[in-house]
Order: structure tokens, then sequence, then C-alpha cells
């Protein structure tokens, strides 16, 4: 396991840092951004099923799950999907740089 941290990956650091960039981001845009960012709510004038879903993770951030839902619903789904990607991700590049080891 030793030579296992012997070589940084660039691409496991860059996956761990994907929250936190994800998270920086999603504040970025919740505090900074008056307008919609959604293209479809622009082109149209119309809610797309992901509206509202920026400032439910803003939310989910801050742990008001309450506020999340009513911002989006769908929060419950993508939330704990998009952690099992990232988690799957991880472990995929850390298998794959073990393996070459």
């Amino acid at each position: 396991m030793h030579k296992f941290f012997n070589k940084i990956n660039p691409n496991i650091i860059f996956i761990v840092l994907l929250p936190f960039l994800f998270y920086t981001g999603i504040k970025i845009l919740v505090h900074y951004n008056t307008h919609s960012i959604c293209i479809f709510k622009l082109i149209t004038g119309h809610n797309c099923p992901g509206c509202g879903m920026t400032r439910a993770f803003s939310e989910l951030f801050q742990l008001n799950f309450q506020k999340a839902f009513e911002l989006n619903p769908r929060i419950i789904i993508v939330a704990p999907l998009l952690i099992y990607i990232w988690i799957a991700i991880l472990i995929r590049e850390i298998k794959i740089k073990y393996k070459n080891s």
C-alpha cells in the first residue's frame, strides 16, 4: 500500500477537489447572480424541471433541507446521485492507480 502513495495522481486530486469547486461555484452563482442562468427559461420564459436547483443546492449546503426541497423537490434525487457518482469515480480512479502501481 505504501507504493500507492508514492506518486500523487493529478486525476485523484482533481476528483477530490470537485465537491469544493462545485460548492464554490454554487455560492458564487447564488450570491452574485440576480437573473436566471437557465437557458430554457431565458429563451422560453417558462421554468424547466431543473429551475431552482442551484438555489436548492445552496440551501442544502447550509443544511436547510426544507427550503432546498421547496426550491426544487428533485434535490432529493439529484444530490444523492451526484454524491454516488463522485464516490464511484473516485473509487474507480484509486483502483486504476493501485492496479498500475
